[in-house]
């Protein structure tokens, strides 16, 4: 990505409401980082869970994505909302820039890179921590959610100075000797079950698919593995890396425990692919950012990034 000193930096809320301190707290990392925060006009503004009203939200990622003055797009929080302005955003007039968020923003980034906001040497699409989430983890204000590590603040810093790291993983099963090589997509699963039969519908042909979760129970990973299996957009994925599954729980069958890597290995398993699982990205504190749709190669200990 490589963002020069200085460089503006649009801090926008298209989708739930966040934690105010933690937001400011978040800030203040970026501005650390020799950035300059912009903050959107309607940033503060509340709607139910919403940060604003659609048409707020819509305004502020609009004027992120076409003023002339602005270097690039972090995203305050995740929650739920993008999809509410993927119909009205007016693509013909975006500009693409570096956006960078996860969660909710798996319906953006997905939107973004099928309509050709494109990821070059710059790394346009960034899957990676939301602002709120850079705050110091010394606990300030109210209950907030969890904090990145500081391995993953290093991270953040080697992105921004465009020093992409590797995403380590581990094999849990397919092929263990292939290593395929293309774009790498996915992110929240729930979220790209949700864009299955909408214009957005992940299309993961000849792609590494990364997918993560939080809160929710192995059978319905299951379902929305299903949906997206279903749906076809996993039709011609050539690999699938998983990330962290927070707070999944397990499945009680007749007194009998599935948890969700073994229910997703056997979901995954009858593709024939390889699949790495323990990828340190999603809901934990350690959440390595990545470029969404540049190149790499799945290997069997994680992803390597290509740059050819």
């Amino acid at each position: 990505m490589n963002l020069a000193q200085g460089a503006r930096v649009a801090v926008i809320a298209p989708a739930a409401r966040f934690s105010t301190d933690r937001l400011l707290a978040g800030v203040e990392f970026l501005r650390g980082l020799g950035l300059e925060p912009v903050l959107s006009p309607h940033l503060f503004a509340t709607d139910r869970y919403h940060a604003g009203t659609s048409a707020q939200r819509l305004a502020d990622l609009v004027w992120a994505a076409t003023d002339p003055h602005i270097d690039a797009i972090w995203l305050a929080r995740g929650g739920f909302g993008c999809a509410h302005l993927l119909n009205e955003l007016p693509w013909e007039i975006l500009n693409p820039r570096p956006l960078i968020g996860f969660s909710d923003a798996t319906a953006l980034l997905v939107a973004l890179w099928q309509a050709g906001w494109t990821t070059t040497d710059n790394g346009h699409l960034v899957h990676g921590p939301v602002v709120q989430t850079l705050a110091p983890t010394v606990a300030q204000g109210r209950v907030a959610p969890v904090l990145i590590d500081n391995e993953t603040r290093a991270a953040v810093r080697d992105l921004v100075a465009g020093r992409p790291v590797a995403l380590p993983g581990r094999h849990l099963c397919g092929p263990p000797g292939l290593l395929p090589s293309g774009p790498v997509v996915g992110g929240n699963l729930t979220v790209l079950a949700s864009l299955c039969g909408t214009p957005w519908q992940l299309q993961a042909k000849g792609c590494i698919v990364v997918l993560e979760d939080v809160g929710e129970a192995p059978y319905r990973l299951d379902r929305c593995f299903t949906q997206l299996l279903q749906a076809g957009s996993l039709t011609g994925a050539i690999g699938v890396a998983l990330g962290q599954l927070i707070d999944a729980g397990a499945s009680d069958a007749d007194g009998i425990e599935y948890g969700a890597l073994e229910v997703l290995r056997d979901c995954l398993s009858p593709l024939g692919i390889p699949v790495i699982c323990d990828l340190p990205v999603g809901h934990g504190p350690r959440n390595l950012p990545w470029f969404f749709g540049r190149r790499g190669t799945l290997t069997a200990s994680g992803i390597e990034w290509t740059f050819a």
